[in-house]
């Protein structure tokens, strides 16, 4: 679930056309560990998604939803007939990976208020 974070994470930098470099400065941390973070290579609490969604100027929800607001699925099934050109599969598979990620999220700050 990690990689699948990353990976818009990273989508959202380009796009606001900054490097590691500058998003690791404005997170205090280094650009390595930034740069695993994209990788989905370590955690991502929620506090991060958070300051990194302030650092692009959008809403955490960008980040952590599987679904691109910009994007509208059509759905599988119209009327009884099925849509020749969608692939349920990848529709299953973003709403499990939408699932797991805001279970993740919802778990790493229930563990935050909990050692608090």
């Amino acid at each position: 679930m990690n990689t699948v974070l990353g990976a818009r994470i990273k989508r959202l930098r380009e796009l606001k056309g900054l490097t590691q470099e500058q998003v690791a400065a404005f997170m205090q941390c280094s650009r390595q560990k930034y740069a695993r973070l994209e990788k989905g290579l370590i955690d991502i609490s929620y506090s991060s998604i958070s300051t990194i969604a302030k650092i692009f100027g959008i809403k955490t929800e960008e980040i952590t939803s599987a679904i691109n607001i910009t994007h509208q699925e059509d759905p599988l099934f119209r009327d009884g007939m099925h849509t020749e050109n969608t692939d349920g599969f990848e529709i299953i598979d973003a709403m499990l990976d939408t699932f797991y990620a805001h279970r993740k999220l919802y778990n790493s700050v229930r563990q935050v208020e909990i050692n608090e």
